[in-house]
């Protein structure tokens, strides 16, 4: 992997890791953020610049994931918050989902060919460690075929 790509990732790790999640309030941001601040839904609407039922709408929306980030954005500012916005790993940080996945993408490349090998009598030899180095290789270079 280049050295930009290589700082990217690091960086991108880096800053993810500093970012405190936590789970949706069953009702919704929206809702529980207005209710915290003492705000109807009336005077929220007012805020934003539409109607009650619109309001009410785009809480329901924001439960059942169908609200636009821009809809969202706009509720948060009516209600003086920043909309927060981030693709956080599930398990570990990117890096870890590169290695992961060259680690995947290395068995199905070398498997085949340790199975052709070994009919012919000509086994990869450890094809533990031949996935191993693979995997190494593709995670190097993750722009290869690592996605397919």
């Amino acid at each position: 992997m280049d050295k930009f790509k290589q700082m990217q990732l690091q960086i991108m790790d880096a800053n993810l890791s500093s970012v405190n999640v936590c789970n949706r309030p069953s009702e919704g941001w929206i809702v529980a953020i207005r209710k915290s601040l003492g705000m109807s839904v009336q005077q929220l609407a007012k805020r934003i610049g539409i109607s009650q039922q619109a309001a009410s709408r785009l809480e329901s929306r924001e439960v059942s994931d169908t609200i636009t980030l821009n809809s969202l954005r706009k509720a948060a500012e009516a209600m003086d918050c920043q909309l927060v916005y981030a693709l956080i790993p599930q398990k570990g940080k990117l890096k870890d989902i590169v290695q992961r996945q060259a680690f995947k993408k290395a068995q199905e490349l070398v498997e085949p060919v340790d199975h052709t090998m070994m009919l012919e009598g000509q086994a990869v030899g450890n094809k533990e460690e031949k996935t191993k180095q693979v995997a190494e290789e593709l995670a190097e270079n993750p722009e290869s075929k690592l996605w397919d």
